[in-house]
This record gives structure tokens, C-alpha cells and sequence, in this order.
């Protein structure tokens, strides 16, 4: 899982922002950010970032005080927040206490942060990002028999798909590319939650090969299972 880290690049917000790097390195989640794309605005390089990220962490501390005693935050943040919300991404902003929280915040969660005892802030921080986890599912490498048809794959001129297995339902089927590897040939596929079982269907002309759903941790065989007209 990758996540996209919006923050100001000033050095009172540092140590934070070194809280959340260590914070999702110890999940085995690797962050991205808009650092050094010059200006504090929105470009295409930086919504691109975005969309290839799974998720969104918005850290909005404290700007300029308002006459209201308030403060505001950084509009290029919540640009970047509420362009990840558009595009459907999972999204949480941790807001500093004092920061005038206007509509855009009201129908979203969001986790209040105290600057001097981030500690609560960072705990919360940590739930909903193993709750994010657990939706994406993670990367699984799966090896692929007999040798023989495994091989085949390996040359890339026979189609393969696979598809997912959970709680008596599967998934649409998907093309997936098999790679011939140093002890055999697998594939990787993204998204696998723990639960999940998977199927893998090949097509020769005039033939299918097939095999059961199949859990995670097993290698996978395929078996004749009819022909193909």
C-alpha cells in the first residue's frame, strides 16, 4: 500500500510529519508527497501523485490567526485533500486544535491533533490506517503447476486471468501476467485479503485449463477442464 502525505513544507511541522513517516514505515507503507515540485498550488504532477496513491493523510496545522482568535491552514493541502476525495480515495485529515474548521470538514472524519501531546492523534492515526490495510488487501506472489503448463505462461502467448474467492462469491476475472522466475513461474496479484481464495484460468486453443479456488499460501495447479470453442 502507498499513501500520499499532504503537509506544509515548514520546519515547525516537521517533527509531525516525521511522527506519520515512522508511523507508516512501521506498517510496511510507503508514503508519497508533493516535496519539491515547486510552489504551494495543485499542479497536474502533484494529482497524479494522487491518483496513484491508495490513500490520503492531510495534515492541517496552524497559518495566519483570524480577528475570530481561529486559525486558518494551508489551502493547498486541502486542495490536495479534497482532490483525493473526488477521485474516491480514502482520505483522513488530522487538523491542529485552534484551525477554524470550515464545511469542507464537517461531513468527513477527521482526527483532532494537539501539537504538544500528538500522541492520541497518532494512535488514531494508526487504526485507520490498518483499517485502510485490511481494505486493500496486500501483494501476494503465488506459484503457478504443473511445470509444463506453468511454462507455457512464462513465454506470454497464452492468456491467463485469475479471480478472488470470498464468502461464496468471486470476483470479476482479471488478466494477469505470469513470470518465469528463477524455480519456477508465478504471479503477482494485488489486493488479496487474508480471507480470499484464488482461481487461475487458462485458455489454449481448443482447450481450458483451470484450478480450484486455491488458498494464498499454497502453489496453485492447473487442471484440463474442458475445451474451449
Amino acid at each position: 500500500m502507498n499513501i500520499f502525505l499532504a503537509f506544509a513544507f515548514r520546519d515547525v511541522d516537521k517533527p509531525l510529519v516525521s511522527y506519520i513517516d515512522r508511523l507508516l514505515a512501521s506498517q510496511f507503507v510507503q508514503s508519497k508527497t508533493g516535496e519539491n515540485l515547486g510552489g504551494e498550488m495543485l499542479t497536474p504532477i502533484v494529482q497524479r501523485r494522487i491518483e496513484d496513491s491508495d490513500a490520503l493523510i492531510a495534515l492541517l496545522t496552524k497559518r495566519d490567526q483570524l480577528a475570530s482568535g481561529g486559525w486558518t491552514t494551508h489551502t493547498w493541502v486541502k486542495d490536495e485533500l479534497a482532490w483525493a476525495r473526488g477521485k474516491g480515495k480514502p482520505a483522513i485529515a488530522l487538523i491542529e486544535e485552534g484551525v477554524a474548521i470550515d464545511g469542507m470538514f464537517q461531513p468527513h472524519e477527521y482526527i483532532l491533533l494537539q501539537r504538544e501531546n500528538p500522541l492520541e492523534a497518532i494512535l488514531r492515526l494508526a487504526e485507520t490506517v490498518a483499517g485502510w490495510q485490511q481494505e486493500s488487501g496486500r501483494s501476494i506472489k503465488v506459484q503457478l503447476a504443473p511445470e509444463d503448463i506453468a511454462a507455457k505462461l512464462g513465454e506470454g502467448e497464452i492468456p491467463c486471468r485469475h479471480r478472488l474467492w470470498q464468502k461464496g462469491k468471486f470476483t470479476d476475472w482479471k488478466e494477469v501476467i505470469p513470470v518465469p522466475e528463477t524455480g519456477g513461474t508465478f504471479i503477482y496479484i494485488d489486493g488479496v485479503r487474508e480471507d480470499q481464495l484464488i482461481q487461475i484460468r487458462v485458455e489454449e486453443p481448443g482447450k481450458v485449463w483451470q484450478s480450484p479456488a486455491t488458498s494464498q499460501w499454497m502453489m496453485i495447479q492447473l487442471k484440463a477442464g474442458g475445451t474451449n470453442k
